[in-house]
């Protein structure tokens, strides 16, 4: 029993939609501007306390295999 020719459609619309989001990057290039341009400014807030409980939190989370 053969496939219908349909059923192979969509597959092929998700090997397209795939390829798209590979060529593409996977960050916020204008998010990623702002940021390097607050740090030249000196003007990104640096939160001790919120790099540490991060810090924590990876190793908590930390599963070396």
């Amino acid at each position: 029993m053969e496939a219908p020719r349909d059923a192979a459609a969509p597959a092929l619309g998700l090997q397209s939609i795939a390829r798209q989001l590979a060529a593409e990057a996977p960050v916020d290039a204008d998010r990623v501007a702002r940021i390097r341009a607050a740090i030249q400014n000196r003007t990104y807030p640096i939160l001790p306390e919120t790099i540490a409980d991060r810090m924590i939190a990876l190793k908590l989370n930390w599963r070396p295999e």
